[in-house]
């Protein structure tokens, strides 16, 4: 039997480098993103054929959330992976936040996870077999100046997994967030670019005080992510529940 994933995302960085390290390891991946055109180059990447399924929208339309699980339901007949990775909302403040950036915020990121849980869960409940991975952020852990929006956002997926992996553990579907640190992906350099502007210095200058915050001196690559989620998919990681799992070069500083 061959297990199939969806992976939100699949068209850059940490989408990307999971996509194919799970078509790597045997799995039918099912890229998902909102620019066609980018996913075929991944999806080749990836060897192409049959096992590489590409379908392109916006993760925020519900109707492309709709769309995505029955077309693959339709296709494949199961599903019994799900890679959860949106970006997060833009930097700010809480005194520059007001009530609709929350709504957005949550709109953006909270609500396509939770959506795409609901419509992916029935059907690993009658398989007895679901791996559900949050591709969420420290931020959630631990927050951060200027990161009001993504701190909130990330702390709420970090709770409700902890809630849905109590629930579903006895069916034999997992759920469990991965928390990045500073990852060398687009996001990253419009971090450095953020950062350079607020603080009027360059962005070599951004980036060295940034890769300080790390222990190991170092930003991490996609591909690091990407195989931590590969393990979190598979039959190997069956009693791996409810858990929040850093992958940050040891910048996280609580316990």
């Amino acid at each position: 039997m061959t297990r199939v994933a969806i992976v939100v995302g699949a068209g850059q960085g940490i989408g990307r480098a999971t996509a194919l390290r799970l078509r790597t390891t045997g799995y039918v991946t099912v890229l998902c993103a909102r620019d066609r055109r980018t996913l075929e180059t991944v999806a080749r990447e990836a060897g192409g054929g049959p096992s590489t399924y590409v379908v392109a929208g916006d993760i925020t339309s519900p109707s492309f959330r709709d769309e995505l699980v029955s077309n693959v339901e339709r296709r494949f007949g199961r599903i019994d992976v799900l890679v959860n990775n949106a970006p997060g909302p833009p930097p700010a403040p809480f005194e520059n936040v007001r009530v609709d950036d929350v709504c957005a915020a949550m709109n953006q990121k909270l609500v396509p996870y939770l959506d795409l849980i609901k419509s992916v869960v029935p059907m690993m409940v009658g398989q007895r077999f679901g791996r559900i991975i949050n591709v969420v952020g420290n931020i959630g852990r631990e927050p951060a100046a200027g990161m009001f929006l993504s701190g909130l956002v990330n702390a709420a997926i970090a709770n409700a997994s902890k809630y849905l992996a109590n629930q579903y553990a006895q069916h034999n579907v997992t759920v469990n967030c991965v928390h990045p640190g500073v990852i060398q992906t687009q996001r990253y350099h419009q971090a450095v670019a953020h950062m350079s502007r607020a603080n009027g210095i360059s962005q070599q200058d951004a980036a060295d005080r940034l890769r300080r915050t790390i222990p190991m001196d170092r930003p991490g690559q996609a591909g690091e992510i990407a195989a931590l989620i590969g393990f979190l998919a598979s039959d190997e990681s069956s009693y791996l529940t409810g858990q929040q799992i850093s992958v940050d070069g040891g910048q996280l500083k609580s316990v």
